[in-house]
This record gives structure tokens, C-alpha cells and sequence, in this order.
């Protein structure tokens, strides 16, 4: 490869420059230009020749048609300067021949005048003729005519004829008369000498004048011969500097192609030096290879003899372990419903934790083994693609909340109907696409987009792109992810952790479904792996699986409000129930294109920034996609109001705080939700320590004998009751009746939960709290009863917390 792209350099710099070169020998000009500038040139003196003789001849006749031949030749001649002056480049050359031109205008514009001087030269001897006519007229007497005195009146000028006229008229006026009416000879005679006297003079003058035309005739003559001789001067010059620059340009062309050949030379001899030190290093390579090629097929079947171990090891590994996995899980379960501290409940949790891990790690062994060695069994069941789709993107990403990444489904309304194929398998698939999805995206969004292509009325294909914008994966790491135990980055693993055998497994189940899975990712933007698998349509119906456990088996809900300890408190109720739930301590963290699953919606009514009044409004506004007309249950703690207020306004139910589990049923049941009452075994409750500022009854009516639960609650509703207190003390320092009634109103809930009698009171005062009730003094009096409260509460609660089996230190 170097040796090519040295070659390659070495072609690419000396072609450059042999094609600086060419373009300097282009641009020298060819000698066939040169050829044809001095045909031309001499085309040109030819017609100067052929010129200066239709000169001669309009000046030796009269006739104008001479004279035009003449011109006509003088501005073909131009036309021959114009297109000469295309052929040349030289700045002097071009000045030469607009020198030419202007001589040629000057030379035809000196004969045209001369040509007039000898026309007048002619016309002037009819003087003469006058004289001698002038004798004739003696001897007869009459009336005189201009026709009769001169012989050529005809050939006179039209100023000789009109003076010749009026002379004539003059005579034949003043004749003298005799008595018999004759003329008088002597006076006539006498007129007539006079007459005579007359013209003698004027041809004295015009005699004078034709000396003044020969004289300017001469002179316009030495200028027609010095025109003549800067023209020759202007054409020999030219056709020198026409040869001057031929004999240059052909000695820069024969430099330039002296350069290029000896450049080609160069190039030729390094070019061989090249190919002669490649070949030898090239060769000396080629032993090399050989050389590693019989090391490589040794430790080839070195590795083929240590992945059959590794098969065998996996296999056995992964079996043996089961046993003991489940006999772990099984005593930590049975462990969990016993008396236990909380200290001794959390190590149990992260045994269960461990087991869980090391229970999945061995199942993906299992799978990868069967896929290894082929004996992975894939079933044909009716199942309907759009549910699983969504059932599988709700449970992991309910792993994921707390990374608020937005989740989008685009389902195509054709995955509706049911399909024929494994689902189990297209889930495991699934599941581990929106794991790494999830897993390694910060910000941003997944989106899933599943769309069914249509083959045949009996077959599709499912296809299911999931779209992260999460690290990306660089093209040259993108082969390594679907191989086992591997990941694209060994920091990768240190920060996301992972064993690197799920995307394996699902390539592999991938094809093992006739199907595909593909990568298309950019390292800093995101990954898409698209799953294709081919199915069948059915007609058959759909088993819907329900887990009896439940007791409000497949329900999802959606709970806002701005109490955090109450939030985990429903948080935990619904999960021991089975329902599915969403909780959100500001409405303005939901997204309205966001994939929401729910079927009821729990809001509380007063909250800072969206109360349960805009909750409703904008639910019902149409601007959320998730939304689509789910029963809207109000939460409040006002006694002031009553369910109409609420249910008139557009919500299907009212609970008010607190409110027990069986309230809660109460409600579903009204909403026409139905529940089921499974038999529990009697759970094995310890006594109350007596407390004298809290009560655990209606807490506990929520989440059983769950110590762990209680233990969190507790734990949360003192940290946010430490927040609060510092939130009222600072309103009511500033008067902020408005803060002081929200703060209030979040606090009671929860000290109604725990029955602080002491405290209640108080706080509901402070949540209806105004300057016409209650002045600065009333506001810290009721602020000190509220922190003495809260302190003997705290303290009783730190000690219960200390004593009981969930203390967590």
C-alpha cells in the first residue's frame, strides 16, 4: 500500500508539472498562428500596392467612379488591419496597426483633395474662349445672348453661366440706337472693349489663382509621397516585429518541451527506483506471511480445541449453578416473610439482588449454549405485536425513571391484529434493545417505530427499529457488539457494567426466527438497531394470561402531587395491589408527546406551579397524546367543598385526604374497575410501640405489615417535612400569605396520615390563612406551634426509627 501511494504521489506531482509545462506551451502560441499572421501581413502590403495604383488613376481622371474603386480598396485594406489585429497579442504590433489605419483615412482624404484642385484647374480655361468670342460679336449688332458669346456654354460652371447671362442681358440693354432705329456701331464697340478690358483682368486673376492650386497641388502631393513612405516604414516594422516575436516563441517552445522531457525523464528513473525497492520489500513480506500462516493454523486448532472446552464449561457451569441459585432465592424469599430487623431486611435485598443477577447472567449462558449448539426450541403462538411491543417498553422503562428520557411508540395500526410466531423470544429480543437503549442514554430520547410490510395475505414481516440518542458506537467498533462477552469499549463496561452477552443472544435469536438485527449507529448521536422477523397472519385468538395474584390485576395509573412521602406511600400501595403506576411531583414534567400507558389519572388539587384544575383542563385540552379520555380522580385535603363542586367541573371522583386503601377500592369499584380479593395468609403483625405525637394506622392500612415500606415513608416524610419547615418559616418572616397557605396545604396530608393531632389544627389554619384573619403576631404564634410540633414529632419518629426492625443507620 505505501508503495502505490507513493507512486501515486510521484504520478500526481510530476504530472502537475508537465501540465504547468503544456499550458506555458500553449499559451507560447503556434507556429501555425505564426503562419498565418505573415500571410496576412503579406496580403496586407499587396493590397497597399494594389491601392496606390487606384490612386494614380483617380488623380490622372475626373471620373468619381475611379475615386470610389479607390476607397472601397482603402476599407478592405482596414478590414484586413482589423483581423490581423485578432491574430496578434504584442501591445506594439496593435499600436502599429491603428498607426496604418490612420495613415490610410489621411492618404485617401489627400487624394480626394487633390483630385478637386485639378477639377477646378480644368474648368478655369473657358476664360479664354470668352476672349475670342468677343472678336465675333463686333461685327453684328442686335441683341446679345449668353449661348452666342461663348462656344462651350454648356461645360461652363453654374457660376461662369449666371455671370456670362447677366453681361449678356446688360448688353442688349444699352445698344445706341440711330434715328432709323438701328444700332449705334461705335458705342457697341466701345462696350464691347470695354467688356473686354474686363475679362483680360479676370483671367489675370484667375491666372494667379492656378499658380496658388499648382503650388497647393505640389504640396498636397509631397504629402501623399511622405504618407506613402510611413506606411512602407509602418509595414516593415510590423512584418520585423511579426519575425521577432516567431523566432521567440519558438525558442520558448523548444525550452518548454526540452523541460517536460527531461521532467518525464526524472519521473520515469524514480519511478523504477520506487517499484525496485517495493518489489524487494514486498517479496520479503510475502515470506513473512507464509511464515504466519503455519503459526496460525498451529494455533487454530489450539482454538477450536479451547472453544470446545469453553462449550462444555458453559454448559456445565450454568447448569450446576440453578440448584444453588434457586435454593437461594427460595430461603431469602421465605427469610423476607419472617420477624426480620430492616438492617437484616436489606442484606437480603441485595442477596436477592445478587441471585437476580447471577440468575439472569446464568439463563443468557443457558440460551447462548442451546443457540451454540442448536437446540433452542422456537415456538408458534397467536399473539398481538402492538400490545407486547407496549407491555415491553412499559416495564423497562419504569426500570429507567428516574433518567426522565422521553419514550416515544410509532406502532403501525396493522400489529393490532393477531400474529403468528414466538413472543417470548421477539421480548427477550426487545427487552435487551430498550435495556442498552435506556442504559446508555443520559439525555435526549428513544423512540420505537414498529410497522408491519405486507408480503402476502398469509405473511408479513415485523419490523422494529429502536432509536436512542445516547452514545453511539464508532464505525470501526460496530463488528465487536455482537460478539459474546464483548463490548465496543473496555470503559464502557467499567461505567454501564453488563456482561456482553445480550445483544449476542438477540443477533442470534434474530436469525434463529428467520430474521435480521442491524446497527446503524454515530458515535455521539445515537444507535438504531432495527429487528426484522417474519410472521404469519392468524385468525386465531389471543390467550390473555392474567396473574391471580393481582389484586387489581393490569390497571395503570397516573399520580401527580407535590408530597413526596405521600407520592412513595401510593407508590408502594399500588405496587402491593399489582397495579401499574406513574408518579409525578410536577404535572409540567409530563411531556405531551411522551409514552404514557394509563387507565386512571390521581391528581392532587392544590399544587405550586399546576393545580389539579389546570391538571384537568390540559388533560382535556387534546394537546397530550397519551391522553385519551381516562377517569380523572381530584385528591385534596379541603373539607370546604363538596364531590359535586368537583365532579361538576369534569372529574369522575373525589378522594379526600387521608384516604385508606379501602377507600381507594371503594372508588375503583365505583368507576366500574373490578377487583379481586385474594386469599392472603395472615400476616404475623407486631404491637405498636405507644406513641403520643404519631399513629401508623392509616399507613399501615396502606402497606400492610411491609416494615421496609413504612420504614421509607417514614424516612421521606421527615426529610420534606425539615424543607417545609424552613419553606414556612421564611414566608411567614416576609408575610407571604400565599406561600404560607401552599406550604401548608403540602404538609397536611401526611400529618393527617400519621394522626399529629397536636399539629392538624394549626397547619389548617395556616392553609386558609389571610391578612384579615390572621396579622404577623397570629402567623408566629402559629409557626412556633407548628415547629414545637414538628420537633417532639421528629424526635418521636427518630426514636421509633431507631428501636423498630426497619433502622437503618
Amino acid at each position: 500500500m505505501l508503495s502505490y501511494l507513493v507512486l501515486l504521489a510521484l504520478a500526481l506531482t510530476s504530472g502537475y508539472f508537465i501540465y504547468i509545462e503544456i499550458q506555458d506551451y500553449i499559451a507560447t502560441g503556434s507556429g501555425e498562428d505564426t503562419d498565418v499572421k505573415l500571410l496576412k501581413t503579406g496580403a496586407l502590403v499587396t493590397e497597399l500596392y494594389e491601392a496606390e495604383s487606384l490612386s494614380k488613376l483617380a488623380l490622372n481622371s475626373t471620373a468619381d467612379n475611379n475615386f470610389l474603386s479607390y476607397a472601397q480598396k482603402i476599407d478592405s485594406i482596414k478590414t484586413s488591419i482589423d483581423s490581423l489585429k485578432l491574430l496578434t497579442q504584442a501591445a506594439q504590433q496593435k499600436e502599429l496597426l491603428d498607426s496604418l489605419q490612420v495613415l490610410l483615412g489621411q492618404k485617401v482624404a489627400n487624394n480626394n483633395e487633390l483630385r478637386q484642385l485639378k477639377k477646378q484647374r480644368t474648368n478655369n480655361n473657358s476664360l479664354d474662349k470668352a476672349l475670342k468670342e468677343f472678336d465675333k460679336i463686333k461685327e453684328s449688332f442686335g441683341r446679345f445672348s449668353a449661348e452666342n458669346m461663348v462656344a462651350d456654354y454648356d461645360k461652363l460652371s453654374p457660376n461662369e453661366q449666371k455671370v456670362l447671362t447677366e453681361y449678356a442681358k446688360l448688353l442688349s440693354q444699352n445698344v445706341p440706337k440711330n434715328q432709323d432705329g438701328t444700332a449705334d456701331a461705335e458705342y457697341a464697340d466701345s462696350i464691347l472693349s470695354a467688356s473686354r478690358v474686363m475679362l483680360e483682368r479676370a483671367k489675370l486673376k484667375d491666372f494667379q489663382s492656378q499658380q496658388s492650386l499648382a503650388q497647393k497641388e505640389l504640396e498636397v502631393n509631397r504629402n501623399d509621397l511622405e504618407l506613402s513612405r510611413q506606411l512602407q516604414n509602418i509595414i516593415a516594422a510590423l512584418e520585423q516585429e511579426i519575425l521577432a516575436n516567431t523566432y521567440e516563441v519558438g525558442q520558448k517552445r523548444q525550452a518548454t518541451m526540452r523541460r517536460s522531457i527531461r521532467l518525464a525523464g526524472i519521473t520515469a528513473l524514480l519511478g523504477f527506483i520506487i517499484v525496485g525497492i517495493f518489489t524487494f520489500l514486498i517479496n520479503r513480506d510475502f515470506w513473512k506471511v507464509q511464515l504466519y500462516r503455519q503459526k496460525l493454523e498451529k494455533e487454530k486448532k489450539f482454538s477450536e480445541s479451547l472453544l470446545k472446552s469453553r462449550e462444555q464449561l458453559i454448559s456445565t457451569v450454568s447448569h450446576d449453578l440453578r440448584t444453588p441459585l434457586n435454593t437461594i432465592s427460595g430461603y431469602t424469599e421465605l427469610m423476607e416473610n419472617t420477624g426480620i430487623t430492616d438492617k437484616q431486611a436489606r442484606y437480603l435485598k441485595n442477596i436477592k439482588s445478587a441471585s437476580e443477577y447471577v440468575g439472569n447472567l446464568v439463563n443468557d449462558l443457558l440460551d447462548f449454549s442451546k443457540l451454540e449448539a442448536g437446540k433452542l426450541n422456537i415456538e408458534k403462538v397467536p399473539f398481538v405485536a402492538a400490545n407486547l411491543i407496549r407491555e415491553t417498553a412499559e416495564n423497562v422503562e419504569a426500570l429507567y425513571r428516574n433518567k426522565n428520557l422521553k419514550l416515544t411508540l410509532e406502532i403501525d395500526g396493522q400489529l393490532e391484529k393477531p400474529l403468528l410466531g414466538d413472543p417470548f423470544r421477539i421480548r427477550q429480543i426487545l427487552n435487551n434493545l430498550l435495556g442498552n437503549a435506556f442504559k446508555f442514554t443520559e439525555e435526549g430520547s428513544i423512540t420505537i417505530k414498529a410497522i408491519a410490510q405486507n408480503r402476502s395475505s398469509k405473511n408479513t414481516l415485523l419490523q422494529i427499529d429502536v432509536i436512542d440518542t445516547g452514545i453511539g458506537i464508532p464505525n470501526e467498533k460496530q463488528h465487536l457488539i455482537f460478539k459474546e462477552f464483548t463490548q465496543a469499549d473496555h470503559s464502557t463496561e467499567k461505567r454501564f457494567g453488563g456482561y456482553g452477552l445480550g445483544l449476542t443472544i438477540s443477533k442470534k435469536l434474530a436469525e434463529l426466527l428467520n430474521g435480521s438485527l442491524k446497527l446503524k449507529s454515530e458515535e455521539g448521536i445515537g444507535s438504531t438497531f432495527t429487528l426484522q422477523v417474519p410472521l404469519e397472519v392468524t385468525n386465531k385468538g389471543v390467550t390473555v394470561r392474567q396473574d391471580t395474584a393481582f389484586l387489581v390485576p393490569k390497571l395503570k395509573m397516573l399520580v401527580i402531587d407535590d408530597d413526596g412521602a405521600l407520592l412513595g406511600m401510593l407508590r408502594e400501595l399500588a405496587e402491593s395491589m399489582g397495579i401499574t403506576v406513574h408518579t409525578f411531583s410536577n404535572f409540567l414534567a409530563i411531556k405531551q408527546d411522551s409514552y404514557l400507558a394509563y387507565d386512571l389519572v390521581l391528581t392532587d388539587i392544590q399544587m405550586p406551579q399546576v393545580t389539579g384544575f389546570e391538571v384537568l383542563k390540559r388533560l382535556k385540552s387534546g394537546k397530550y397524546d397519551h391522553y385519551q379520555g381516562q377517569p380523572i380522580i381530584a385528591m385534596t385535603g379541603r373539607r370546604d367543598l363538596e364531590v359535586e363542586a368537583y365532579t361538576a367541573l369534569g372529574f369522575a371522583q373525589v378522594l379526600q385526604k387521608p384516604f385508606s386503601k379501602g377507600e381507594l377500592i371503594g372508588m375503583l369499584n365505583m368507576l366500574g374497575i373490578k377487583t379481586e380479593k385474594i386469599s392472603e395468609k395472615p400476616a404475623i403483625k407486631k404491637e405498636q410501640e405507644s406513641t403520643t405525637h404519631f399513629n401508623l394506622e392509616i399507613i399501615n392500612s396502606f402497606l400492610g405489615d411491609n416494615d421496609n415500606a413504612v420504614c421509607e415513608v417514614l424516612q421521606t416524610f421527615l426529610r420534606d417535612t425539615e424543607i417545609n419547615i424552613q419553606q414556612l418559616s421564611e414566608a411567614v418572616t416576609v408575610i407571604d400569605y400565599a406561600k404560607i397557605n401552599q406550604v401548608a396545604h403540602r404538609m397536611l396530608p401526611m400529618f393527617r396520615q400519621l394522626k399529629v393531632d397536636s399539629t392538624v389544627p394549626t397547619l389548617e389554619k395556616l392553609e386558609l390563612a389571610n391578612w384579615k384573619i390572621m396579622n404577623r403576631g397570629q402567623l408566629l404564634d402559629a409557626l412556633q406551634k407548628v415547629k414545637s410540633g414538628v420537633t417532639n414529632l421528629t424526635d418521636e419518629l427518630n426514636e421509633y426509627l431507631a428501636t423498630s426492625l426497619s433502622y437503618n443507620d
